[in-house]
């Protein structure tokens, strides 16, 4: 084994000692939106990685904006009767936020993300080294 330059010791060199990051196969988040894991680096299949952060940053923006605008607590009455005015602009706002928090995921997940190939040739770099890179919109 390779004698580690940092402790004198044989260990797994190929893992610095600085630097460290957790390898997910998706996010989780926290109550703020950040990630929950230390300098996370996605890997695996990037479409899953996209679709469950599109749908947790959606889930967690459209939430934010049901409790700033109704508060934590909501009416679960049974009684069926026509779209409620305040209802749907709060609607609108969770669109929004909805096309937000795509937009958000898909930058994180892209920032994030490291191919298995890279992974595979020894050119991964670390998720610090990779700039926020964003698709252009296609019309």
């Amino acid at each position: 084994m390779a004698e580690n330059k940092t402790t004198g010791g044989a260990g797994n060199t190929a893992v610095p000692s600085h630097g460290d990051h957790d390898r997910v196969a998706m996010l989780s988040l926290k109550a703020d939106g950040t990630p929950d894991q230390h300098n996370p680096e996605i890997i695996g299949d990037k479409d899953f990685a996209l679709e469950a952060a599109k749908r947790q940053f959606t889930e967690q923006a459209v939430s934010a904006v049901d409790q700033a605008e109704r508060g934590v607590a909501a009416s679960t009455g049974a009684e069926t009767v026509g779209q409620d005015p305040e209802i749907e602009k709060l609607q609108k706002k969770h669109e929004a936020a909805e096309k937000a928090a795509v937009a958000a995921a898909e930058s994180t997940v892209s920032a994030l993300y490291t191919d298995d190939k890279d992974l595979q040739t020894g050119t991964a770099s670390t998720p610090a080294d990779k700039p926020a890179t964003r698709k252009p919109a296609q019309a």
